[in-house]
């Protein structure tokens, strides 16, 4: 069943939440400028706010990512692990450079429980403002979830 709405059902966020923050890792896909996808593995933090979810990728601005989101500005984030759950979230994402939320993002990763908390400076970054990194801020606009013996969920925004 999909259900569609301004923003997703609670329960479904917090299930998301719950099977992304202990997987941990996901693959999150892009585009690239010949309309080839592009995968790679990162490390979201998905933070409720006000009803919606947004998840921070403490990332480097490689010249190939900076690309791929300025010619399509949206991410496909996959999580599954060898219990058969499975969250996805195709997402809007952007670059978040600014300097409140760079160092509200890093302080999040710094100071969350293992292992979704880890110490960013492991990137090559100094300190939060350090242009080694940068933050990629990814707004759902479509989550799958589903678990095994449970049921599956998908919403996505109307």
């Amino acid at each position: 069943m999909v259900e569609e709405g301004a923003e997703p059902p609670v329960e479904l966020v917090e299930e998301f939440v719950r099977v992304a923050h202990r997987i941990v890792w996901c693959t999150l896909a892009t585009v690239d400028r010949r309309r080839r996808p592009r995968a790679r593995v990162v490390h979201p933090y998905w933070e409720r706010r006000d009803g919606s979810l947004i998840g921070w990728v403490l990332t480097r601005p490689t010249p190939l990512k900076r690309a791929h989101l300025a010619g399509s500005p949206f991410a496909s984030c996959s999580y599954w692990d060898p219990a058969h759950e499975v969250a996805v979230a195709e997402c809007e994402a952007a670059f978040a450079g600014d300097e409140l939320t760079r160092r509200r993002v890093w302080d999040l990763f710094a100071n969350a429980p293992a292992p979704l908390g880890y110490d960013p400076k492991m990137l090559g970054a100094a300190d939060p403002l350090d242009e080694a990194i940068t933050v990629l801020e990814l707004v759902p606009w479509r989550l799958h979830v589903a678990v095994p013996g449970g049921t599956a969920a998908t919403w996505r925004r109307g």
